[in-house]
């Protein structure tokens, strides 16, 4: 039998967040969720999600400069505990340069990533800095999609 002729639609938009606050040297996608790799985003349970692009954009908690990084982003089929390069695939990585976070006078621009990926139900958008961010900053990551 053919598959879906249909087009798929969204039938609702969906966001997630994470700080990114320590490092994760590897781009093979091994770590603990929450401790060195982190969680943005769930994808829905019965039908799978859409990821249309993630948001990178450096947050202090006063005026700093951000250290320059590597940001990884990964899938995975894991949603808490340890990942490794067999659950857990790289889609995208993004140079971040030192960027003067929580300023008074200049905004901070963010950097995008364009995804465009159908995520199987219960998968995961991961995340992680290959540096360790400077003292009181860290860099958000947003994950803007739809549901099915």
């Amino acid at each position: 039998m053919a598959g879906n002729a249909i087009p798929q639609f969204c039938k609702n938009g969906v966001v997630g967040s994470v700080l990114v606050t320590a490092a994760n040297t590897s781009s093979q996608g091994g770590g603990t969720i929450g401790t060195d790799i982190f969680k943005a985003f769930t994808a829905d349970a019965t039908n799978g999600s859409f990821v249309e692009y993630v948001r990178l954009i450096a947050t202090a908690t006063a005026a700093t400069n951000t250290g320059a990084t590597v940001a990884r982003v990964f899938i995975s089929s894991v949603t808490s505990g340890a990942t490794t390069s067999a659950n857990t695939i790289l889609i995208a990585e993004m140079a971040l340069p030192i960027t003067a976070a929580d300023n008074a006078s200049t905004a901070v621009n963010p950097f995008d990533i364009a995804i465009n990926l159908r995520v199987p139900a219960g998968y995961t958008i991961l995340v992680t800095n290959h540096a360790a961010p400077a003292a009181n900053t860290a860099w958000r990551l947003v994950v803007v999609g739809g549901d099915y």
